[in-house]
């Protein structure tokens, strides 16, 4: 039998979803003004039970931001759209996980996070077992020359995936979507500290790939 929140989840649109690039203070306004008539804690209390206008209104809330977060990974806008439907499905079917409405964002953030990190991991394993290295590698080059030559955001992108996992989740997490580090700290479960470190080392990292790129 399926469940009112996976029944919701498959009826809900999933629409206006495309990436807009946004100031700090109204990417964070998106995601943590409250409705206007109903709590964070009473939504999710709802959601829990299949309350469809709950569970649209947490979709609502977070989809921006899920969808940027997406499509940073992937570069690719209709697989970004299928990684925030995956992403939701999973929210709405595990909110009974939630503990204290204090860490639903960084669970939210978490879920998503880690649907990415899969999806990453399969495509690679798909590719490599499918088409030799030498040939992607060729391919690759080529279409990043392409696409060079129409996108001036491609060089930045392509630094940014070239980070180590941890690096780029704490880089997109704070300069891309505006969290503060006391905020992915509590996201990603480390200290204050290790998040401005780790920010600085992929903000250096990037610096050096991308000087190394107009070098060549």
């Amino acid at each position: 039998m399926i469940s009112p929140t996976i029944a919701v989840a498959n009826e809900m649109q999933m629409r206006d979803n495309a990436f807009v690039s946004r100031p700090k203070d109204e990417r964070n306004a998106v995601l943590f003004a409250a409705a206007p008539e109903i709590p964070l804690a009473e939504l999710v209390a709802r959601g829990r039970v299949g309350d469809a206008v709950a569970l649209e209104s947490l979709y609502r809330r977070y989809k921006s931001a899920l969808f940027n977060l997406a499509y940073r990974y992937t570069s690719n806008r209709s697989t970004a759209e299928d990684l925030l439907q995956e992403i939701f499905l999973k929210i709405f079917t595990h909110l009974d996980d939630v503990q204290k409405i204090e860490t639903f964002t960084g669970w939210v953030f978490r879920i998503a996070l880690n649907t990415c990190y899969s999806h990453l991991r399969e495509k690679r394993v798909e590719i490599e077992k499918t088409v030799p290295m030498a040939a992607v590698e060729g391919t690759r080059h080529e279409g990043r020359v392409n696409a060079e030559e129409n996108d001036v955001r491609k060089p930045l992108d392509e630094a940014i995936a070239g980070l180590p996992a941890r690096l780029r989740e704490i880089f997109l997490l704070h300069d891309a979507q505006g969290f503060k580090h006391e905020e992915i700290a509590r996201m990603l479960g480390l200290s204050v500290g290790t998040s401005k470190s780790q920010l600085f080392k992929a903000r250096l990292k990037i610096r050096e790939i991308l000087k190394a790129r107009r070098a060549c």
